[in-house]
């Protein structure tokens, strides 16, 4: 092991116009790079920032782009010209902004733009890794090319948002002269992958700080050069690259399909390091015999700073440093293709899709969905045993444990991947907060405004009509938890077995009382007794909601059979979600 720092060359430093930092280079964002982030707020910074530039006639300075220099060369015989090849270490989403931004000049009035900053030839002065290298070259050709991923999608708009922005400014020779000239970068040329790493540190200035991820990424590099004579670098790159594009494709698949939590912003890169140390920490803790505890509710930042540093520091005089880190990368790769997978089984599996998106999964469930995948132990029984935990534990009960559910269950996956043990404890921490007793108790109670409810009305209709296509989701979205007998009391008591309003209260929100109902129907029959919603009732696409109108037709409506349901549909609970 090397604990010297390798020698370096110096990096130059230059403030560089549009001219003189494209002159004779062609960029390439390698693949271990994020794929294009930058959304329409961005664009609007980037488009005001020229704008009162121009008409103020001052200076704008973009920031610092920072390039590695490599041993590549093209010649474009079109041009008589010789390019050398830089990659981009940090300034990759300015770098493509400005890019887009020239490509829009060019389309709208100044073709010799491109030529000069675009393309020559067959040489793109900009390539693209990950997911948008083909999709950018596309753009460039005017093949118009439909995006079918986000990150896609920003690389069009952007473009789009530019062409309207100039065709509205209508000045395109003065937007392309100042942009040439009067605006400037920092060029930040590097010589190794040492100094790189140094600069992705140091001078990124992109305007957000850094998410933990990169600092991950940027840590273990360091690792690597300091202390494995850059054994991994290359793995670190192509690991995290699978990372970054990854995340794009599960958070595009969370839009798609309508997944509240992974279509949030909730659902950051950061979240991928939090549930792999669930999987991976107390493994490593017992393997690599670390001083540390796990922590089961250890946050992103704890992960990095507590965990990942603090092993990495024990370790780095220890041969098993090479071991422990390896085994990090493997194992974080390996994990988010996991959570890809299972993500994008949504879309064909309906159990899947059931769980994600017409339960809605439960964060805390998540860590455990991901591992049992990770070390191939989800099969049908085990995504049955997950809904059971969302619904009763996290749903129902409306409580969030999970100190035991953690340190008993989730955090022994990968050092003991034993199925039946795993099942035992999943259903001891069912049991412990929510056996048959007090399942009951809460299902008789008031569950209008509680998130399961409309997935039990909705389990219930398949139960009831086996014909039910339980997997139409388009019909589940629309359709929302309807009261028979309205919220807001319009009775004079005693009435239909109430002897007064506040039984009638206690009972409204009870289950059978509640019934599915599309939105349309519903805003039409709000807050009218039921004998009055039966015409709504029989032109549902829900059999159970349109029988219900047909009984009320026949029989009313009154308590009795608000008891009545709600036993029924507790008992059809206790067997669909038995432990």
């Amino acid at each position: 092991m090397n604990d010297r720092t390798p020698a370096i060359l110096k990096p130059s430093a230059e403030a560089r116009d549009i001219d003189e930092l494209f002159a004779g280079k062609i960029f390439r964002v390698p693949n271990y790079q994020r794929n294009y982030a930058w959304d329409k707020k961005n664009w609007d910074d980037f488009w005001n920032d020229i704008r009162e530039g121009l008409e103020t006639n001052t200076e704008h300075y973009w920031g610092t782009i920072t390039l590695k220099v490599t041993d590549e060369t093209y010649y474009c015989e079109e041009e008589d010209r010789y390019f050398k090849v830089y990659e981009v270490v940090d300034g990759q989403q300015r770098l493509t902004t400005i890019y887009l931004f020239l490509l829009a000049l060019s389309n709208k009035g100044r073709p010799i733009l491109k030529k000069r900053f675009i393309k020559c030839g067959n040489i793109y002065r900009l390539e693209l890794g990950g997911l948008n290298g083909q999709f950018l070259k596309e753009l460039v050709d005017g093949k118009n090319p439909t995006p079918t991923i986000r990150t896609n999608r920003l690389l069009r708009d952007c473009l789009e948002f530019f062409e309207n922005q100039i065709d509205s400014f209508n000045r395109t020779d003065d937007l392309s002269r100042y942009l040439q000239k009067i605006t400037f970068s920092l060029e930040f040329v590097v010589q190794d992958q040492t100094l790189a790493v140094k600069a992705f540190e140091s001078l990124n200035d992109r305007g957000k700080p850094l998410t933990l991820l990169d600092k991950t990424k940027s840590y273990l590099m360091f690792l690597s050069l300091r202390y494995l004579d850059n054994k991994l670098n290359e793995y670190i790159n192509e690991v995290f690259g699978n990372i970054f594009t990854n995340y794009d494709i599960i958070k595009e698949i969370g839009e798609q399909e309508d997944i509240d939590y992974i279509r949030s912003a909730r659902f950051t890169e950061d979240e991928l390091l939090r549930f792999f140390y669930h999987y991976f920490g107390y493994y490593a803790i017992q393997t690599y015999k670390l001083p540390i505890g796990y922590n089961y509710d250890a946050t992103a930042n704890d992960v990095f700073e507590i965990f990942l540093k603090k092993s990495c520091n024990y370790l780095k005089s220890d041969p098993k440093l090479e071991d422990f880190v390896r085994e990090f990368l493997e194992g974080l790769d390996k994990f988010v293709m996991s959570f890809r997978e299972v993500i994008g089984e949504v879309k064909t599996n309906c159990k899947i899709k059931k769980l994600f998106s017409f339960l809605g999964l439960n964060t805390r469930v998540y860590p455990l969905l991901i591992s049992l995948k990770t070390e191939n132990l989800l099969d049908n029984s085990m995504l049955d045993l997950l809904e059971t935990l969302d619904l009763r534990v996290y749903k129902i009960r409306g409580t969030d444990p999970r100190a035991d559910l953690y340190r008993d269950c989730i955090s022994k996956i990968k050092l003991n991947p034993d199925y039946n043990q795993i099942v035992r404890a999943i259903k001891d921490f069912i049991n412990w907060f929510m056996d048959d007793p007090t399942f009951q108790h809460y299902l008789n109670g008031s569950l209008y405004k509680n998130p399961a409810a409309k997935y039990i009305l909705w389990e219930y209709e398949k139960y009831l009509d086996s014909s039910f296509n339980d997997c139409n989701y388009s019909l589940y979205k629309i359709c929302q938890v309807e009261h028979i007998f309205p919220e807001e009391p319009t009775l004079k008591f005693p009435a239909y077995q109430f002897n007064d309003e506040r039984e009638y209260i206690g009972n409204i929100h009870r289950l059978g009382n509640l019934c599915l109902l599309e939105e349309n129907i519903n805003k039409k029959i709000q807050n009218k007794i039921p004998q009055n919603k039966i015409q709504g009732y029989q032109k549902s696409a829900i059999s159970r909601t349109r029988q219900l109108g047909y009984y009320i037709d026949n029989n009313g409506f009154d308590k009795e059979d608000i008891n009545r349901i709600t036993k029924e549909i507790i008992d059809f609970c206790l067997k669909r979600w038995k432990i």
